[in-house]
């Protein structure tokens, strides 16, 4: 019998490194994305960009509330909008996607703690190098994007 074995992943990329992951359970509501971001997002940028820094984000409803819009401006984070579908600008669905692959091939996983420790693995290789190649892709997508007027670019 097969079954899907099933965990959340938050987590950020740099190109001064990577964030802290965390790994979940359950439904994501706008108050445990808030809570999410304030222990590792705010950390993290606090800590490597003390002169600023852009934030990139989807737009999923939760990241897009009102009440994570007003956490976003009391917490003076710098949100750099995106079209509503554009996961071809978020650097990470290409991470996310390498992850995926190297998990399928290297770990296959069976439990679930197999499956943690695999994401944990496959993180602690993010280095500064591999993030910023997943950032300087946008520098090919973006042109595309903007001459299809908010339309994904194929990348």
């Amino acid at each position: 019998m097969l079954f899907f074995i099933q965990v959340h992943v938050w987590a950020g990329i740099s190109t001064r490194g990577a964030t802290n992951i965390c790994i979940f359970e359950g439904n994501m509501d706008s108050v445990a994305y808030q809570d999410i971001l304030s222990r590792f997002l705010l950390p993290f940028v606090h800590n490597k960009y003390p002169k600023g820094y852009r934030f990139m984000q989807d737009n999923d409803p939760k990241h897009t509330s009102r009440s994570t819009l007003q956490w976003i401006e009391r917490n003076e984070v710098n949100w750099w909008r995106t079209p509503p579908e554009s996961p071809d600008l978020n650097p990470t669905e290409n991470l996310w996607g390498t992850m995926k692959w190297y998990l399928r091939k290297n770990v296959k996983p069976k439990t679930k703690e197999e499956l943690i420790q695999g994401i944990k693995q496959f993180w602690s290789l993010a280095t500064p190098q591999m993030c910023t190649r997943y950032i300087r892709h946008i520098d090919k997508v973006v042109p595309v994007v903007v001459a299809r007027r908010g339309a994904a670019s194929g990348y």
